[in-house]
């Protein structure tokens, strides 16, 4: 079967966005989509950090026109896509607004991430990253309970809007293809954020309360980080009081000999309020990090595979790149050129049969 450049093949994207839907375009040209990086004098591009800007514009091609300009309508003019960023009064200020941009252009999907939507008493209020996360809920369940929110490191309210604007502009391309009928795609940070809140949905349904910060550390006995003798691992035996392997992780620490393996068979620790507390949380790690000192992140995950146990390595940077699976996967086989250098970068997380997929170059070809 032949090789195609990307399922998106023949589409052309407009980007005019800033660090809230950058990530939109450079997923649209992972895909196969000829995306056009619109640099005009207010763009704020040159201020990000130079390997923010390398991951976010790798496969676009830049072009410098003002966006009043008639260069910049023309090449709106032969867009199967816009994809903007801002509100409603700033998007009017340079003449972006769908109101302006889809008015005769019938066929066009133009996605906008804002702050709040285009609509709505707070759709032109002042927003940073903090605000944006605080307004959506994620910022309530971030940090120690016993201290204020503190912000996930970086700009996470963009990229959950980023990839919900990704899929929805993928169905509007999808109806316009099928029907000639462009849409305004208009994304809501605030919304996207409320509907990524972690599992704060699924506590409130499974166990009856409402999700609050809980901090770095473990919050029952027998699931969090543990330290091993290269790093660390993730061990979950215990969800909301819940068993979930647990003898069979107890069975191995007793075959081993571990020191205390085997007062974790004892009935106290059937007990869901001892072990959700601190007694309960440290005494279980002293037993499991004694267990763990003397062996690596990779033994015990193969081990606790063979016996079921939900054990996952804590992968460091250096770990990826030595990871057998990705690999054989070729993961990291792609090169982006930028700025006289060449550098290796992750590749797509998704494959199609007979189509090429990644970050591409200027010609439209994944590297």
């Amino acid at each position: 079967m032949p090789i195609s450049i990307g399922p998106l093949d023949g589409v052309r994207v407009v980007d005019v966005t800033g660090i809230e839907g950058a990530y939109v375009g450079r997923l649209l040209s992972d895909l196969g989509a000829s995306v056009v990086r619109v640099r005009h004098s207010v763009d704020g591009l040159d201020s990000w950090p130079e390997h923010v800007r390398l991951f976010m514009e790798a496969g676009k091609t830049e072009v410098a026109v003002e966006l009043q300009s008639s260069a910049f309508h023309r090449r709106l003019g032969s867009a199967d896509v816009l994809v903007t960023a801002g509100g409603p009064d700033r998007l009017r200020a340079v003449g972006i607004h769908p109101e302006l941009t889809t008015a005769d252009r019938p066929s066009l999907v133009h996605t906008n991430i804002s702050a709040y939507g285009l609509t709505g008493p707070f759709a032109d209020r002042p927003h940073s990253d903090l605000t944006r996360l605080a307004a959506g809920g994620l910022l309530y369940l971030a940090g120690d309970p016993d201290r204020e929110p503190v912000r996930p490191f970086p700009e996470q309210s963009s990229m959950a809007a980023s990839l919900h604007a990704t899929v929805a502009t993928l169905m509007a391309v999808r109806r316009a293809d099928r029907t000639g009928a462009g849409d305004v795609v208009d994304v809501s940070v605030q919304e996207a954020v409320a509907h990524s809140v972690e599992n704060a949905v699924q506590t409130l349904d499974l166990e009856g309360r409402t999700r609050t910060r809980v901090g770095a550390g473990p919050v029952e006995a027998g699931t969090g980080l543990f330290r091993c003798s290269d790093g660390w691992v993730y061990l979950v035996t215990s969800i909301g009081g819940k068993r979930l392997r647990w003898d069979e992780l107890v069975e191995w620490m007793c075959a081993d000999e571990a020191v205390g393996a085997a007062g974790l068979a004892s009935d106290i620790w059937t007990d869901p309020d001892f072990v959700r507390s601190a007694e309960g949380v440290d005494a279980f790690r002293d037993v499991a990090e004694t267990f763990m000192r003397d062996r690596t992140k990779r033994e015990l995950y193969e081990e606790g595979q063979r016996r079921g146990i939900s054990i996952a390595p804590v992968s460091s940077a250096a770990d990826l790149l030595e990871n057998p699976q990705l690999a054989a996967m070729e993961f990291f086989s792609t090169r982006v050129a930028a700025d006289g250098a060449s550098y290796e970068f992750p590749g797509a997380p998704y494959r199609f049969s007979g189509t090429s997929v990644g970050p591409r170059t200027a010609d439209g070809v994944a590297s």
